[in-house]
């Protein structure tokens, strides 16, 4: 009987296994980042993880054949600018969620949302909020070094862009960002430009992480030109 018990005990868990190793839309047998274990040791990331395969298909199959690569390098970035920064369950299931309700939202072309929110007399201005938050990590990270700061930035989760408002002017891009200082990690604010060289960085409280403060602080810091 204890034998019969063992017996069975052991093909439940080749079972489980095996799921496992099938469960994430990557080879769990071949995971080699420590996120990659984290999404295939976790059943409910495992699923999203299968969900956000099948909603990438998806929207790669219903977009235009001019934009398939921007939408192919926006998937690229999120994997490494958002989703391999996360270092505990919390923050991949919070990111696997946003990105797979971005995905179900993609039809034809990838589309920037603009909203006209800051006011200038009697109009307003417009700032743009990009689908691909790791677009300006590059930058970013010239920025920095360009003003001999040692932190390099690893991932952002949110960018805005405020253009001038006329053709080829200039643009100032402000990102919620994690950096990486020696082997210290924070959250900061950092926002430049594509022509003045305009540059800041500066922390933020918790809960302060709102759309209206990185406006104001990429307004008030990098705008203009």
């Amino acid at each position: 009987m204890t034998k019969r018990i063992l017996h069975i005990a052991i093909l439940l868990t080749a079972s489980l296994l095996a799921n496992q190793s099938m469960a994430a839309s990557f080879d769990c047998k071949k995971a080699a980042s420590a996120t990659e274990k984290m999404i295939c040791a976790d059943g409910s990331l495992s699923s999203l993880d299968d969900k956000l395969q099948k909603g990438y298909q998806t929207a790669l199959d219903a977009v235009k054949p001019s934009v398939k690569q921007k939408l192919v390098t926006e998937q690229r970035n999120w994997i490494k600018y958002v989703r391999d920064i996360c270092t505990d369950v919390s923050c991949l299931s919070k990111a696997y969620l946003a990105r797979i309700d971005l995905l179900s939202k993609t039809e034809g072309y990838i589309v920037n949302d603009s909203e006209c929110s800051i006011p200038d007399g009697t109009s307003c201005r417009s700032v743009l909020y990009y689908r691909d938050p790791g677009y300006r990590v590059a930058s970013f990270n010239k920025s920095l070094a360009s003003n001999k700061r040692s932190a390099r930035v690893i991932g952002c989760d949110r960018l805005i862009d405020l253009p001038v408002g006329y053709a080829n002017s200039n643009d100032s891009f402000g990102g919620y960002c994690t950096i990486l200082d020696g082997s210290t990690r924070s959250r900061v604010m950092i926002c430049d430009d594509d022509m003045i060289g305009h540059f800041a960085m500066q922390s933020f409280k918790e809960n302060e992480d709102t759309d209206q403060n990185l406006i104001d602080f990429t307004n008030e810091h990098c705008f203009g030109g």
